[in-house]
This record gives structure tokens, C-alpha cells and sequence, in this order.
């Protein structure tokens, strides 16, 4: 999944301004003049984010500005490195931004049309966030001096992301009751069995249809639990959703792939099969490139952040008083 293009609805739908032809620039970044409609946008971005800061002594109409200039300097920045790296769009980079790009502007059209601002606009838009992904890319997937190894990747996937299929049995009767000792002694061999049969090969919807089968004749229930594929859920879990809420499977990451564990919790028990990150090549390739965003997200941002401090930058007086962030039409009614 792309890096940049993972962003709120909100911040796609309110990329409008009121842009006029009133001035032919606003600043100049590196002697590139930035047109109003540029710069409007851009203050759009920031005032999303300002919506979040509760600081009633900050001057808010000075941290949009501020922050709408280091946001074009962020796009200078992306555009001169994809030149300087030589890199280009394929077919399927147009297809994307084509097909994103119009189904995003059914939720745009109006905005932009009211504000003067064109569908032009909004596609720039996309496609630098996507040349900042493809930037990206060439420096942590393909360049030898900084590419992120197979070896850290399989290192952070190891520590913090497992995948499982589970089942769980109840540990209460239908009626809501508590399983009394005979019950539980029961209740505790069918889970041991039902690990032992998925360690020694058998499939765990066969097994989740034995045991479900089974536990629900002890327990009072009538439901048909023959499918068991239906009982069976397949997921994700990461190290941080285990410290906050999964704490009882604090020793799964350390569980070999393809082995079975049980887990008991006071109302059922877990069982649970650790497998394979994922099925195919493909879906392995945008697993890994989610990885790469994360371990290399925080360099990349430096990285910009030095370039983008070293820029010029030359205010238009009157057009920044112009285009004054009070003035931006956030309303998308």
C-alpha cells in the first residue's frame, strides 16, 4: 500500500480555496514562484492539521502559512529528486492515479468548481503524493547504499507481526452458567486433542468442526457447528495490539509457523495455529513495502526536513495579506 496515499477522506475532500488571478504568485521557493491556487491548496493541507492543535496562543494563521510554505517546499523537493533519479511512470502508476483520481473527484467536483479551482488541480496533487512514494522507493527498496535488506525486514516482521488461524470453545454453558469441575476436565482434554490433531497435520477447520462439535455437547448447545470453516478466523496481530489488548499472547511471536498453541481466558479457549505471513509473491510485496514505509519513515522525513531548510523562500507582501488563511472556504456544504 502506498505511503502517502493512506490519508484521511477529509484531507482529500477540502482541497479547495478561494484562488484568484488577482496576483500572479504568492512566494517563491528556490526562485520557483508559486502560483495563488498552488498556495491555497497548500494552506488547505495545513489548516486540516491546525484543526487538531487546541493552543490558543499560537497565531494560527501564521503556523498555516508557515506550514503551507513547508509543504511546497516538500513538493520542490520531491520533484527535483524524481528528476535527478531519472525516475518515470508506468502504465500502472497513469491507471492508478487515473482510477483513484476519478472516483475521488465525485467527492471534490463542487468544491473545486465553486472555488475556481480545476480538476487539473486536484490530479497534481495525487500525482506528487505518488511520486513521493515512488522517490521513496528508489532509496530504501532499490538504491544499494540505503535499501532496506531482506534480513531487517524478515528481523521486524519476526518481532512485531504474526499471522494465525483460531477458534475458540467456550468455557461456559448455553444457558450462560459456569462448567462445573467434571465439565471443565472435559472442556480442557477436547482443546489438548484439538492442538495435538493440528500439530500432527490435520486441517484446523476439520478439527474446529470436532471439537466445536463436541464442547457443544457438553455445554448444552444445539447449534451445527459441521462447517467448521465457518468457526475458523484467519488475521493479523502485532506486537503493539498484543501489549494493549492481547496480553495473554504475549508468547505467540516466539511460536514457531505452523504450530498450534491454546490459550484459556475465563469465558474460552483460543486455539491457535501460527502460519505463513502471507499466501502469494504479491501479497508478500505489499507486506514488504508497508515495512519499508515503517522502518524508513522517520529517516525520510529528515531527510526531507534538511533539504527543505536550506530552500530561499521570498513572500509576495500583498498577495500573502491576499490570501490570508481567514479567507480559506473549509465549509463543504
Amino acid at each position: 500500500m502506498f505511503k502517502k496515499l493512506l490519508l484521511p477522506l477529509l484531507l482529500i475532500i477540502v482541497l479547495s480555496g478561494c484562488a484568484t488571478t488577482e496576483y500572479d504568485w504568492v512566494v517563491k521557493i528556490d526562485e520557483k514562484s508559486i502560483q495563488p491556487d498552488e498556495f491555497v491548496a497548500a494552506q488547505m493541507h495545513a489548516h486540516i492539521e491546525a484543526q487538531t492543535i487546541a493552543d490558543e496562543n499560537r497565531d494560527m494563521s501564521q503556523w498555516i502559512n508557515d506550514h503551507a510554505v513547508q509543504k511546497l517546499k516538500r513538493d520542490i523537493f520531491i520533484e527535483s529528486e524524481f528528476n535527478k533519479r531519472n525516475l518515470a511512470f508506468g502504465q500502472q502508476a497513469d491507471e492508478f492515479i487515473h482510477i483513484f483520481g476519478e472516483e475521488g473527484w465525485e467527492n471534490v467536483a463542487r468544491l473545486y468548481e465553486n472555488n475556481k479551482l480545476d480538476k487539473e488541480l486536484y490530479f497534481s496533487y495525487l500525482t506528487s503524493l505518488y511520486k513521493e512514494q515512488l522517490v521513496f522507493n528508489a532509496i530504501y527498496l532499490y538504491d544499494a547504499q540505503n535499501k532496506v535488506t531482506d534480513k531487517e525486514i524478515e528481523e521486524y516482521l519476526n518481532e512485531n507481526l504474526s499471522r494465525l488461524s483460531f477458534f475458540r470453545i467456550a468455557r461456559v454453558n448455553d444457558d450462560g452458567t459456569p462448567v462445573d469441575e467434571q465439565q471443565e476436565q472435559q472442556l480442557d482434554s477436547i482443546v489438548a486433542a484439538a492442538v495435538d490433531s493440528i500439530n500432527n497435520g490435520e486441517n484446523i477447520a476439520e478439527v474446529a468442526a470436532r471439537s466445536l462439535t463436541q464442547s457443544a455437547q457438553l455445554l448444552g448447545s444445539k447449534a451445527d457447528f459441521s462447517d467448521g470453516e465457518a468457526f475458523v478466523t484467519t488475521e493479523y496481530i502485532s506486537k503493539a495490539s498484543v501489549d494493549l489488548l492481547l496480553d495473554f499472547m504475549e508468547n505467540f511471536f516466539i511460536v514457531p509457523i505452523g504450530q498450534c498453541v491454546s490459550y484459556e481466558l475465563e469465558d474460552c479457549y483460543y486455539i491457535c495455529q501460527k502460519i505463513e505471513l502471507c499466501d502469494t509473491q504479491v501479497e508478500y510485496m505489499y507486506l514488504k513495502q508497508d515495512v519499508v514505509n515503517l522502518i524508513r519513515d522517520a529517516e525520510f522525513e529528515k531527510m526531507i526536513n534538511d533539504a527543505t531548510q536550506q530552500m530561499a523562500v521570498e513572500y509576495h507582501p500583498e498577495a500573502v495579506r491576499f490570501y490570508s488563511p481567514e479567507k480559506l472556504k473549509m465549509n463543504i456544504d
